[in-house]
């Protein structure tokens, strides 16, 4: 492991990620860490798995970005001792803001398998994956202060419906960011904006420039959609959950079709025994 990415969601993680690979990295960004480390987190969050186990994780991987392995910058430091930390940071946490919202207002149209749709408990009744998910999207939503069920929601904010208060979210954004400048030595840290574009970032890392536009990634399109999102649910990981649920529900149609049969074979049987049995009845 040679760069953590420590930026919270939202602060040009996916540009920082393709800049990178560009300049010779292995990376696994938010993607990799569900698909290779899913099991892992659950582990690390809810089975008190010793830190250790970011070592077994990340070994082979040159750099982390995103959620859920920000959260952990300080015991990656621990297991990495030689790695750098790269600190994403917005022009403003009221840019930081507006981003979650349309992040998350579009999260809420397409990702099928939210665990706010009507037939969630159904759907995690079905998968085990997407029960594993909604676990770990309930640790990240709370780390990020995505929502927050102690604030009072604001109103006029168009995530209040959530639970989603804008001054907590603000004052987080600070909060955060502040731990991560005073936990790590300054020859070790470098905040980041990916608008500066190579220069900082190669001089930190002791990389030549390359000769190419510095990455722009997952920007929200004019209706606020973000492509990163419908890119994640081509995953192998939620592919994996669909067949689940196809599967599952393929043995609840069988278990139910025989027990139909059953009960259609049986019928005439139990019509024959009151017949001959009138006090059956």
């Amino acid at each position: 492991m040679k760069v953590i990415g420590a930026g919270l969601p939202k602060t040009g993680t996916t540009s920082l990620g393709a800049a990178l690979k560009v300049l010779g990295y292995s990376v696994h960004d938010h993607e990799e860490h569900l698909v290779f480390n899913l099991e892992n987190y659950l582990k690390l969050i809810y089975e008190g798995a010793d830190a250790s186990l970011l070592k077994k994780m990340y070994g082979d991987v040159d750099a982390v970005v995103d959620t859920p392995s920000c959260f952990f910058w300080r015991e990656l430091m621990q297991q990495f001792p030689d790695s750098k930390v790269v600190l994403g940071v917005r022009d403003s946490a009221e840019k930081w803001y507006s981003s979650n919202v349309s992040h998350c207002l579009y999260m809420q149209t397409v990702n099928w398998w939210d665990k706010n749709k009507w037939y969630s408990s159904l759907i995690m009744l079905l998968s085990p994956t997407i029960r594993a998910l909604n676990r770990l999207f309930d640790f990240i939503c709370v780390k990020a202060s995505i929502v927050n069920t102690w604030a009072i929601p604001e109103t006029t904010s168009p995530l209040a419906p959530l639970g989603m208060n804008p001054l907590i979210l603000k004052n987080h954004y600070h909060d955060y960011n502040d731990a991560v400048k005073q936990g790590v030595p300054a020859d070790r840290l470098l905040v980041f904006n990916v608008k500066e574009g190579w220069g900082p970032l190669c001089q930190f890392l002791g990389q030549p420039v390359p000769d190419c536009p510095f990455p722009r990634e997952n920007q929200a399109k004019g209706d606020g959609a973000v492509p990163v999102v419908d890119q994640m649910n081509k995953i192998d990981l939620l592919k994996n959950a669909r067949y689940e649920i196809i599967k599952n529900v393929s043995y609840i149609a069988i278990a139910v079709g025989v027990m139909g049969v059953g009960m259609g074979l049986l019928a005439p049987r139990v019509t024959l025994l009151k017949e001959s049995l009138p006090w059956i009845n």
